[in-house]
Protein backbone atom coordinates (compact mmCIF):
# COMPACT_ATOMS: atom_id res chain seq x y z
CA UNK A 1 0.00 0.00 0.00
CA UNK A 2 1.18 3.64 -1.00
CA UNK A 3 2.01 5.52 1.67
CA UNK A 4 0.37 8.95 2.44
CA UNK A 5 2.05 11.51 1.09
CA UNK A 6 2.50 14.37 -1.69
CA UNK A 7 2.70 13.13 -5.22
CA UNK A 8 2.48 14.93 -8.80
CA UNK A 9 -1.23 15.60 -9.49
CA UNK A 10 -2.67 13.25 -11.81
CA UNK A 11 -4.74 15.86 -13.61
CA UNK A 12 -1.34 17.17 -14.48
CA UNK A 13 -1.20 21.07 -14.73
CA UNK A 14 2.31 20.37 -12.77
CA UNK A 15 0.93 21.26 -9.40
CA UNK A 16 0.70 18.31 -6.66
CA UNK A 17 -1.96 16.28 -4.86
CA UNK A 18 -2.39 15.02 -1.20
CA UNK A 19 -2.86 10.77 -1.55
CA UNK A 20 -3.98 9.82 2.50
CA UNK A 21 -3.02 6.35 1.87
CA UNK A 22 -6.65 5.02 0.26
CA UNK A 23 -7.40 7.59 -2.23
CA UNK A 24 -6.82 10.91 -3.39
CA UNK A 25 -8.26 13.62 -1.46
CA UNK A 26 -9.05 17.27 -2.82
CA UNK A 27 -6.05 18.97 -1.26
CA UNK A 28 -4.05 20.26 -4.06
CA UNK A 29 -0.50 22.13 -4.58
CA UNK A 30 -1.07 24.68 -7.88
CA UNK A 31 2.70 24.72 -9.51
CA UNK A 32 5.07 27.40 -8.92
CA UNK A 33 5.12 30.24 -10.74
CA UNK A 34 7.91 29.90 -13.34
CA UNK A 35 9.58 33.47 -11.90
CA UNK A 36 10.06 31.93 -8.61
CA UNK A 37 13.77 32.00 -7.94
CA UNK A 38 13.01 31.14 -3.80
CA UNK A 39 12.83 27.48 -2.52
CA UNK A 40 9.32 26.78 -0.93
CA UNK A 41 9.28 25.97 2.42
CA UNK A 42 9.31 22.02 3.19
CA UNK A 43 5.03 21.14 4.86
CA UNK A 44 5.50 20.88 8.03
CA UNK A 45 2.01 18.34 9.47
CA UNK A 46 -0.13 20.36 12.10
CA UNK A 47 0.16 19.32 15.77
CA UNK A 48 -1.42 16.44 17.22
CA UNK A 49 -5.19 16.55 17.86
CA UNK A 50 -5.45 19.61 15.39
CA UNK A 51 -9.06 20.00 13.59
CA UNK A 52 -8.35 19.79 9.88
CA UNK A 53 -11.22 21.80 7.78
CA UNK A 54 -12.90 19.95 5.67
CA UNK A 55 -14.07 21.62 2.58
CA UNK A 56 -17.80 22.22 1.77
CA UNK A 57 -20.10 19.24 0.22
CA UNK A 58 -16.41 17.17 0.69
CA UNK A 59 -16.82 12.87 1.61
CA UNK A 60 -15.34 12.63 4.95
CA UNK A 61 -12.31 10.57 4.92
CA UNK A 62 -12.92 6.91 5.29
CA UNK A 63 -11.25 5.08 8.47
CA UNK A 64 -7.54 4.99 8.33
CA UNK A 65 -7.13 7.55 6.13
CA UNK A 66 -3.70 10.07 6.36
CA UNK A 67 -5.10 13.87 6.27
CA UNK A 68 -2.21 15.71 4.55
CA UNK A 69 -0.57 18.56 6.36
CA UNK A 70 -1.76 22.00 5.23
CA UNK A 71 1.26 22.80 2.76
CA UNK A 72 1.79 26.56 1.34
CA UNK A 73 -0.42 27.26 -1.55
CA UNK A 74 -2.77 24.67 -1.42
CA UNK A 75 -5.86 24.90 -2.95
CA UNK A 76 -8.26 23.85 -0.23
CA UNK A 77 -11.10 22.43 -1.36
CA UNK A 78 -10.21 22.86 -5.33
CA UNK A 79 -11.90 19.89 -7.24
CA UNK A 80 -10.27 17.78 -9.58
CA UNK A 81 -10.54 18.97 -13.25
CA UNK A 82 -12.93 17.32 -15.89
CA UNK A 83 -15.41 16.49 -13.34
CA UNK A 84 -14.13 12.68 -12.96
CA UNK A 85 -15.13 10.90 -9.97
CA UNK A 86 -12.25 8.97 -8.23
CA UNK A 87 -14.16 5.96 -6.59
CA UNK A 88 -12.58 2.96 -4.22
CA UNK A 89 -11.04 1.26 -7.32
CA UNK A 90 -8.91 4.02 -8.54
CA UNK A 91 -5.60 3.24 -8.78
CA UNK A 92 -2.82 4.91 -6.46
CA UNK A 93 0.70 6.68 -7.47
CA UNK A 94 3.63 4.44 -7.86
CA UNK A 95 5.11 3.85 -4.53
CA UNK A 96 8.55 2.79 -6.47
CA UNK A 97 8.89 6.09 -8.60
CA UNK A 98 7.21 8.84 -6.56
CA UNK A 99 5.70 10.45 -9.46
CA UNK A 100 2.09 10.75 -10.71
CA UNK A 101 2.40 7.37 -12.58
CA UNK A 102 -0.57 4.90 -12.38
CA UNK A 103 0.31 1.79 -10.68
CA UNK A 104 -1.68 -1.17 -11.02
CA UNK A 105 -4.74 -2.17 -8.61
CA UNK A 106 -8.58 -3.02 -8.98
CA UNK A 107 -8.60 -0.33 -11.03
CA UNK A 108 -5.88 -1.32 -13.74
CA UNK A 109 -8.16 -1.65 -16.38
CA UNK A 110 -8.04 1.86 -16.41
CA UNK A 111 -5.54 4.43 -18.25
CA UNK A 112 -5.06 7.99 -18.53
CA UNK A 113 -5.12 7.63 -21.93
CA UNK A 114 -9.13 6.84 -22.06
CA UNK A 115 -9.83 10.10 -21.23
CA UNK A 116 -8.21 11.63 -24.79
CA UNK A 117 -9.89 14.61 -26.57
CA UNK A 118 -12.62 13.95 -28.80
CA UNK A 119 -12.35 15.61 -32.08
CA UNK A 120 -14.47 18.99 -31.76
CA UNK A 121 -18.29 18.95 -32.94
CA UNK A 122 -17.83 21.76 -35.12
CA UNK A 123 -14.88 20.59 -37.22
CA UNK A 124 -16.64 17.51 -38.36
CA UNK A 125 -19.44 19.69 -39.14
CA UNK A 126 -17.24 21.72 -41.36
CA UNK A 127 -15.85 18.35 -42.80
CA UNK A 128 -19.00 17.28 -43.93
CA UNK A 129 -20.41 20.20 -45.25
CA UNK A 130 -17.46 20.64 -47.52
CA UNK A 131 -17.28 17.77 -48.86
CA UNK A 132 -21.67 18.05 -49.68
CA UNK A 133 -20.38 21.60 -51.40
CA UNK A 134 -17.27 19.55 -53.26
CA UNK A 135 -19.72 16.99 -54.35
CA UNK A 136 -22.65 19.02 -55.48
CA UNK A 137 -20.27 21.44 -57.55
CA UNK A 138 -18.52 18.39 -59.31
CA UNK A 139 -21.98 17.01 -60.36
CA UNK A 140 -22.73 20.54 -61.64
CA UNK A 141 -19.76 20.31 -63.86
CA UNK A 142 -20.35 17.26 -65.27
CA UNK A 143 -23.76 18.06 -65.85
CA UNK A 144 -23.04 18.65 -69.36
CA UNK A 145 -21.31 15.27 -69.80
CA UNK A 146 -25.11 13.17 -68.84
CA UNK A 147 -27.85 12.01 -71.72
CA UNK A 148 -30.10 15.31 -72.09
CA UNK A 149 -33.07 16.15 -73.93
CA UNK A 150 -31.37 15.96 -77.65
CA UNK A 151 -28.55 13.21 -78.18
CA UNK A 152 -25.72 14.37 -81.22
CA UNK A 153 -25.70 11.36 -83.36
CA UNK A 154 -24.42 10.96 -86.64
CA UNK A 155 -26.47 13.53 -88.88
CA UNK A 156 -27.37 16.19 -86.08
CA UNK A 157 -25.48 18.96 -85.48
CA UNK A 158 -26.27 22.07 -83.85
CA UNK A 159 -26.35 25.63 -85.74
CA UNK A 160 -23.13 27.34 -84.32
CA UNK A 161 -24.40 30.36 -81.94
CA UNK A 162 -27.83 29.94 -82.18
CA UNK A 163 -28.81 27.03 -79.39
CA UNK A 164 -30.85 25.35 -82.13
CA UNK A 165 -30.33 21.76 -83.72
CA UNK A 166 -29.41 22.38 -86.95
CA UNK A 167 -31.71 19.91 -90.15
CA UNK A 168 -30.02 17.67 -92.05
CA UNK A 169 -31.28 16.12 -94.84
CA UNK A 170 -31.76 12.15 -94.52
CA UNK A 171 -32.35 9.23 -96.97
CA UNK A 172 -33.60 6.05 -97.25
CA UNK A 173 -32.32 3.31 -95.23
CA UNK A 174 -30.39 5.37 -92.25
CA UNK A 175 -30.75 4.46 -89.04
CA UNK A 176 -29.86 6.87 -85.95
CA UNK A 177 -29.48 5.39 -81.99
CA UNK A 178 -30.72 7.13 -79.30
CA UNK A 179 -31.09 7.52 -75.80
CA UNK A 180 -34.00 8.71 -73.40
CA UNK A 181 -33.27 9.96 -70.25
CA UNK A 182 -36.75 9.16 -67.57
CA UNK A 183 -39.00 11.99 -68.02
CA UNK A 184 -37.07 13.50 -70.98
CA UNK A 185 -37.38 13.16 -74.89
CA UNK A 186 -34.77 12.35 -77.57
CA UNK A 187 -35.51 14.74 -81.15
CA UNK A 188 -34.25 14.53 -84.24
CA UNK A 189 -34.35 17.64 -86.92
CA UNK A 190 -34.61 16.32 -90.44
CA UNK A 191 -35.09 18.14 -94.04
CA UNK A 192 -37.23 15.80 -96.24
CA UNK A 193 -38.49 15.93 -100.06
CA UNK A 194 -42.19 15.43 -100.63
CA UNK A 195 -43.92 12.01 -100.48
CA UNK A 196 -43.92 9.02 -97.96
CA UNK A 197 -41.86 9.29 -95.09
CA UNK A 198 -41.72 6.41 -92.83
CA UNK A 199 -40.00 6.77 -89.03
CA UNK A 200 -39.58 2.99 -87.63
CA UNK A 201 -38.91 3.62 -83.59
CA UNK A 202 -37.60 0.74 -82.25
CA UNK A 203 -36.64 0.39 -77.93
CA UNK A 204 -34.10 -1.65 -77.03
CA UNK A 205 -33.65 -4.26 -73.46
CA UNK A 206 -37.80 -3.41 -72.69
CA UNK A 207 -38.14 0.03 -73.80
CA UNK A 208 -41.15 1.38 -74.59
CA UNK A 209 -40.70 4.48 -77.44
CA UNK A 210 -43.34 7.06 -78.32
CA UNK A 211 -42.69 8.41 -81.35
CA UNK A 212 -44.35 12.33 -82.42
CA UNK A 213 -43.73 14.18 -85.58
CA UNK A 214 -43.79 17.57 -85.88
CA UNK A 215 -43.79 20.40 -88.69
CA UNK A 216 -41.63 23.67 -88.88
CA UNK A 217 -44.58 25.53 -87.41
CA UNK A 218 -44.11 23.78 -84.22
CA UNK A 219 -47.25 21.71 -84.59
CA UNK A 220 -47.55 17.91 -84.16
CA UNK A 221 -48.55 16.25 -87.08
CA UNK A 222 -48.55 12.65 -85.99
CA UNK A 223 -48.15 10.04 -83.04
CA UNK A 224 -47.86 6.49 -82.50
CA UNK A 225 -46.84 4.62 -79.31
CA UNK A 226 -47.78 0.56 -80.37
CA UNK A 227 -48.00 -0.44 -84.05
CA UNK A 228 -50.78 -2.17 -85.38
CA UNK A 229 -50.91 -5.88 -86.29
CA UNK A 230 -50.81 -4.55 -90.06
CA UNK A 231 -47.74 -2.42 -89.67
CA UNK A 232 -46.52 -5.38 -87.69
CA UNK A 233 -46.91 -7.78 -91.13
CA UNK A 234 -45.15 -4.97 -93.10
CA UNK A 235 -42.00 -3.59 -91.31
CA UNK A 236 -41.73 -6.52 -88.49
CA UNK A 237 -40.48 -4.93 -84.69
CA UNK A 238 -42.15 -5.12 -81.77
CA UNK A 239 -45.96 -4.71 -80.65
CA UNK A 240 -44.42 -2.15 -78.34
CA UNK A 241 -42.16 -0.46 -80.60
CA UNK A 242 -44.07 3.02 -82.59
CA UNK A 243 -44.02 3.51 -86.49
CA UNK A 244 -44.90 6.54 -88.33
CA UNK A 245 -46.24 6.08 -91.73
CA UNK A 246 -47.55 9.96 -93.49
CA UNK A 247 -47.15 11.36 -96.97
CA UNK A 248 -45.60 15.22 -95.86
CA UNK A 249 -44.39 18.25 -98.00
CA UNK A 250 -40.94 18.86 -98.70
CA UNK A 251 -39.26 20.74 -95.54
CA UNK A 252 -37.88 20.74 -91.89
CA UNK A 253 -39.29 18.60 -89.61
CA UNK A 254 -38.71 17.05 -85.92
CA UNK A 255 -38.67 13.77 -84.90
CA UNK A 256 -39.54 13.59 -81.21
CA UNK A 257 -38.65 10.13 -79.16
CA UNK A 258 -40.19 9.78 -75.38
CA UNK A 259 -40.77 6.71 -73.19
CA UNK A 260 -44.32 5.82 -71.76
CA UNK A 261 -44.91 6.84 -68.86
CA UNK A 262 -41.91 8.75 -68.47
CA UNK A 263 -39.47 5.34 -69.04
CA UNK A 264 -36.21 5.71 -69.77
CA UNK A 265 -33.80 3.72 -72.11
CA UNK A 266 -32.21 3.47 -75.50
CA UNK A 267 -33.64 2.04 -79.21
CA UNK A 268 -32.73 2.65 -82.93
CA UNK A 269 -34.69 5.31 -85.61
CA UNK A 270 -34.49 3.79 -88.71
CA UNK A 271 -36.36 5.68 -92.02
CA UNK A 272 -36.97 2.91 -94.29
CA UNK A 273 -38.89 5.28 -96.52
CA UNK A 274 -38.06 9.43 -97.15
CA UNK A 275 -39.94 10.54 -100.31
CA UNK A 276 -41.01 7.84 -101.46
Amino acid sequence: MTEPGWYDDPDGGGGQRWWDGVRWSEHAIAPAAPAATTATAAPTAPPPGAAVAVPPGAVPPPPGAVLPPPPPGAAQGATRSGGVAVGPDSASPSATTGSGAWAGSAGAGRSRGGRGVRPPLLVLLGMVVLVGVGALAVSLLRGGDEPGGTEVTAGIGEAAGTGEMAATGVTAGEQHRFTVPEDGQWELVIEVPAGMLVLDVRGLDGFDPVAALIDAGGQEIDRNDDRSMEQLERWGGGVFDSLIEREVPAGTYRVVVTGFAGQGGAGELTLPVVGG
